[in-house]
């Protein structure tokens, strides 16, 4: 994942955004955010309460719906 013009991303902007993992997924929408403090690593948890380290990310994209 590369975010080229934000080096801050408020945790609330990832709330409700679109996490593409391929060309071939559909989607997946993120409905919180948890820290997983002994890995030092954020979790994505998507509405079918399955999470995603942010490390596995880096070839993702992300669609960001402004934050709630």
């Amino acid at each position: 994942m590369k975010v080229k013009n934000f080096s801050n991303i408020p945790i609330e902007f990832l709330i409700g955004s679109c996490i593409t993992l391929s060309d071939e997924d559909e989607g997946r929408y993120i409905k919180d955010v948890i820290i997983d403090l002994s890995k030092h690593s954020l979790i994505l948890i998507d509405e079918n309460n399955e999470g995603m380290y942010w490390e596995s990310l880096r070839n993702a994209s992300i669609q960001f719906q402004g934050g709630r």
